[in-house]
């Protein structure tokens, strides 16, 4: 699935996740949505997740679940250091 991610003004922490060509202003946020999460800015256009593979930065498989049952994905962005 091809997507467009977009991050938080107010919170460099919080992305909304679309698919690819999604207007944001046709999705239907619930009224209780973080509003952080009402001022956004564009962050990534059409990024392939692949939910079978690994993504290095979020969960393809919770994103791509959200965006198939709601529209739009709502999410933070993970790091993974290892130290040997």
């Amino acid at each position: 699935m091809k997507v467009d991610i977009y991050t938080s003004t107010k919170n460099g922490e919080k992305y909304l996740t679309v698919a690819k060509g999604t207007k944001l202003e046709s999705l239907q946020l619930p009224e209780d949505i973080d509003p952080d999460l009402l001022v956004l800015s564009p962050f990534r256009t059409r990024l392939e997740i692949n939910p079978e593979k690994e993504h290095k930065a979020l969960d393809g498989v919770d994103v791509v679940k959200q965006i198939n049952a709601n529209g739009y994905a709502i999410h933070g962005a993970k790091t993974a250091i290892k130290l040997g």
